[in-house]
């Protein structure tokens, strides 16, 4: 299995738009491996940024998702795609949260955290 976490740079989990890398993980029974470190694209994007940010997990052959939230596009487009997504507390460092998936204490999302766009615009 391959899964990817949106991280900060301290490696704490993020969501898609915020975390400034993609980490890649193979899991093959107990064993977890880091295979990858990425800069993640939806830092570059001005709207829909975790989109940008699920089109690059797909594209590495991933097949599941870890994030502290994701909004109704992305939790839309995760299941179009056939991408598992799990949700953990923000800020819980990378590696705990595979090993979190991976032992079941986490179960697959089955719906967004939040409708859509969830930052404050300075109106």
């Amino acid at each position: 299995m391959k899964l990817a976490v949106i991280a900060d740079s301290g490696n704490h989990v993020t969501g898609p738009g915020e975390g400034e890398y993609i980490l890649v993980y193979e899991v093959n029974g107990d064993a977890v491996k880091l295979v990858g470190r990425e800069p993640n694209p939806a830092l570059q994007a001005e709207m829909h940024r975790g989109l940008y940010a699920l089109r690059r997990v797909r594209e590495l052959g991933v097949d599941s998702l870890i994030v502290s939230e994701i909004g109704r596009p992305g939790f839309n487009l995760a299941k179009s795609i056939n991408l598992r997504v799990y949700i953990v507390p923000d800020g819980v460092n990378a590696d705990d949260a595979v090993k979190m998936v991976i032992s079941g204490m986490v179960n697959a999302a089955d719906a967004p955290t939040h409708e859509h766009g969830h930052h404050e615009h300075g109106f």
